[in-house]
């Protein structure tokens, strides 16, 4: 698809560069690698793994008033709907292939907010609040069982939850504005059951996270900034925190258009850039490369071998195969649709997407692939 024609750099040559400017105690610079599209006439395009097989069309009332969560298992979804019957009362559907009728999922008792599903559809993180103060639970789909993470006076707050891409830990701020206590981020391991705290060092003076992504290892964190004064000059930046001795150190940061960020691994992410391009950073070596241009809106695969993603100005949705700095087939794979949110099955077969048509109506549908 949309590959640069051309190389700025080689690879050897990069990779010289960055070896010396590594020994070097001069200034920094930073290469932009564009990739080649030579791998990609190598390859047999009719061999393409992304063929559409079957279109399933979710009930109305997940469009009219759910909210969906995600994937429970590679067949079935989850999502969140207000209840009548019960003040602030939240009740949690799940639909199971072939996708046409959903059940209420027994044993689940919910009444928090900003409800987010683990990617391997376990969990749900949810924040409750009440007079004493501001929870954050856990709830199991499978048996109900809560689990109570931290509790704190309505002094502080917590927010930017989120989950690592394989689930194990449960990241989020707690920031305190009366300047009493230390901002910080904390992580939950769902292995060990353990919380660990990190101080928010080395961040600009009035700069706020407004979101967090915590790698697979717990090591690494990116970081959406916000400036306290946006103009020309103060842009949204996307920065890349290392945790150590209890601290998070700033490793690197650049501008960024406030959209979207992945893990490809616990080295290396993607990040979308103001003007629409795709970049990848390996913090490795430092190496910054263009992967794709005039794109809008992305989701990596739970394996990070594919990719599906939307282009500017146009109602399509593609698909990819990552390989390298290169995405290969790049298949139009559902026209007429500006999508919202797009999620991948858990076995990487199926991708969910909800957004709007040309006629402004919304749409919920799963598109399987061959």
């Amino acid at each position: 698809m949309r590959n640069k024609n051309f190389i700025l750099m080689s690879g050897a040559l990069s990779l010289l560069f960055t070896l010396l400017s590594g020994c070097s105690a001069g200034p920094q610079t930073e290469t932009i690698i564009i990739s080649s599209n030579e791998e990609i006439n190598n390859v047999d395009q009719a061999s393409s793994p992304f063929q559409v097989k079957k279109i399933y069309r979710l009930p109305y009332e997940y469009i009219s008033s759910g909210q969906l969560l995600g994937w429970s298992s590679s067949d079935s979804v989850v999502a969140s709907f207000k209840t009548g019957s019960i003040r602030e009362g939240i009740e949690l559907k799940r639909l199971t292939y072939p996708f046409k009728q959903s059940q209420i999922i027994p044993k689940i008792k919910m009444g928090g907010y900003q409800m987010i599903l683990s990617p391997d559809g376990k969990h749900l993180s949810t924040i409750s609040m009440s007079n004493s103060g501001v929870s954050l639970k856990v709830l199991s789909l499978e048996d109900g069982k809560e689990t109570e993470i931290t509790t704190f006076s309505n002094h502080m707050y917590i927010q930017d939850v989120s989950w690592s891409d394989n689930s194990r830990y449960l990241g989020y701020l707690t920031i305190d504005p009366s300047g009493r206590e230390k901002d910080s981020l904390r992580l939950y391991d769902m292995e060990s059951r353990t919380s660990m705290i990190y101080e928010l060092k080395d961040f600009a003076r009035g700069d706020t996270p407004i979101s967090i992504n915590v790698s697979d290892d717990g090591r690494g964190v990116l970081f959406t900034m916000f400036p306290e004064h946006i103009d020309q000059s103060r842009k949204r930046s996307i920065l890349l925190g290392e945790m150590t001795d209890k601290k998070v150190e700033k490793q690197f940061t650049r501008p960024f258009g406030g959209k979207q960020n992945a893990w490809i691994n616990n080295d290396q992410f993607v990040f979308l850039g103001y003007d629409g391009t795709l970049y990848e950073y390996d913090r490795r070596n430092g190496a910054l490369s263009v992967i794709l241009e005039r794109v809008s809106t992305f989701r990596l695969s739970h394996d990070k071998k594919s990719i599906a993603y939307s282009l500017d100005a146009e109602n399509v949705i593609y698909a990819g195969k990552l390989q390298g700095r290169n995405v290969l087939y790049n298949e139009p794979v559902y026209h007429g649709i500006v999508p919202a949110n797009m999620y991948w099955s858990l076995d990487n077969k199926k991708l969910l997407i909800q957004g709007q048509t040309d006629s402004t109506e919304g749409q919920s549908f799963i598109l399987e692939f061959e």
